[in-house]
């Protein structure tokens, strides 16, 4: 479009503001040509409008789930399902109306309606209640950028409200990405959330997989993980049971105490198999390094004793051949899978200093944090502090330790995270080292995650 548009308000020069006499001319006597704008409609917007909406010019009419659409051929190629369809020796292709059948249960009307509507408009509304939906449907109708901005939408409201719908939403399309960002999230959060609609969410082999990781934060020691999947067992039994958190922890301890000494560990009862590979996936070398711990599971009766026997034998010739520098401890590779889980949230940027329970082969551990230099860092107490059992008085001790650091957001997704990596530190009596430095971006409550294991000095090379 030409034209000029000229400014009002802007300085006038001398020539333009005075008639041949030198008189002022009067605001009412300039003329001012003024070009009004309007807001043209954008083209996408007109094409969304007439051609989807109103259907103006449809030379196909597509049928699924009692509703029809009035499409284009020319818009529908974009999707590799209708390409392949109209492109091929397929019946469809010449037919002006086409039944869909739509074997997948999550695809809705809206979902539909919301896939065929992107093919002809470049902006897409994607919210959570209707995000998984909508997935399904990108991935039937093959929309690979559709599909796309579906995941990177549930990565950013993974909550737990959906982190578990997303992450069977994720296995089920072969999102790669969405159900690993699923994961690390349980990892993170689920030994920490006093959820009980998040626990009946979890499937047996989502809990598994969970458990089993070798990423997971363990909120205090080990035999809290049992404790939580001894709770996730009862409201998975109890679909319909609502109270709350305390409440469903005294109901479940209950339960199991007062099961019949008679009967089955439950484990093994009909009840109880489905939910083997996830009890499986406790460190149990790791439970029963606690005399109460070690009561709890006589009590409950979960886990039958043909498991916790090798445990047992296990760990007293671990204690034996420690005692004597002759356990060199898992490989990198087994470290991951074996080492001690254990952790701590601290609530505030103020100094701590704190151990975890359980017999430690007598090596005194002790973490601290320090506000001031901003470091985790662990010590070896032997004779600073007393110590309520033995003391192992080798000159040095060796450990492996892998120290994590995990701040979340009030939606609970992660706003800081640092790792140490896997670490192989040598301790003389009462020496503290660090073993994590956080960053400035820090911030509380953090949740600390400790992998570590004790192994035995490698032995000193041999006189030439």
């Amino acid at each position: 479009m030409g034209g000029t548009i000229s400014t009002v308000g802007g300085k006038r020069k001398h020539s333009e503001c005075e008639d041949e006499e030198g008189s002022q001319t009067g605001e009412d006597d300039a003329v001012v040509d003024v070009v009004k704008r309007k807001k043209l409609k954008c083209t996408c917007d007109y094409i969304y409008q007439t051609l989807f909406i109103d259907g103006e010019g449809s030379d196909v009419t597509i049928e699924a789930l009692g509703k029809e659409w009035k499409l284009h051929r020319i818009y529908m190629c974009q999707s590799e399902y209708f390409q392949s369809m109209f492109n091929g020796s397929w019946k469809e292709s010449k037919e002006e109306h086409i039944t869909m059948e739509i074997p997948d249960e999550n695809i809705d009307i809206e979902a539909l309606n919301t896939a065929f509507g992107s093919l002809y408009c470049d902006e897409v509304m994607v919210t959570p209640a209707t995000v998984v939906p909508l997935l399904a449907a990108a991935n039937l109708l093959q929309l690979e950028g559709l599909c796309q901005q579906c995941t990177e939408a549930m990565i950013e409201t993974i909550n737990k409200a959906t982190v578990c719908a997303y992450h069977a939403a994720a296995t089920q399309y072969c999102e790669a990405q969405l159900q690993t960002k699923c994961v690390e999230w349980l990892e993170r959060r689920l030994t920490s959330e006093t959820s009980v609609s998040l626990l009946k969410d979890i499937c047996i082999e989502l809990m598994r997989q969970v458990v089993n990781s070798q990423g997971l934060f363990v909120m205090q020691i080990e035999v809290d993980v049992y404790n939580l999947l001894k709770m996730w067992v009862y409201v998975r039994l109890r679909p319909d049971c609502a109270e709350s958190w305390k409440v469903i922890r005294e109901q479940t301890n209950t339960y199991f105490s007062s099961r019949a000494s008679d009967i089955n560990c439950f484990l093994e009862t009909d009840e109880g198999k489905e939910f083997v590979p996830a009890f499986r996936s406790i460190r149990l070398h790791h439970v029963v390094n606690d005399l109460r711990s070690i009561h709890l599971l006589d009590t409950d009766r979960i886990i039958p004793q043909e498991w916790l026997h090798p445990v047992y034998k296990t760990q007293w010739a671990s204690m034996l051949s420690m005692s004597q520098n002759r356990d060199p401890g898992p490989s990198v590779e087994k470290f991951g899978s074996s080492a001690l889980r254990c952790g701590r949230v601290l609530e505030r940027s103020s100094s701590y200093c704190w151990r975890w329970t359980g017999f430690s082969y007598g090596i005194d551990v002790i973490m601290t944090y320090s506000p001031k230099t901003k470091q985790l860092s662990l010590r070896r107490n032997t004779y600073t502090h007393p110590v309520s059992g033995a003391v192992c008085l080798h000159q040095q001790r060796n450990l492996v330790v892998r120290v994590a650091a995990a701040a979340f957001d009030v939606k609970g997704c992660t706003s800081y995270y640092k790792c140490s990596g896997l670490l192989d530190m040598t301790l003389d009596p009462d020496e503290e080292k660090p073993v994590l430095q956080l960053d400035r971006s820090a911030v509380f409550p953090l949740s600390v995650s400790v992998h570590m294991a004790l192994v035995s000095p490698a032995p000193a090379p041999a006189d030439v």
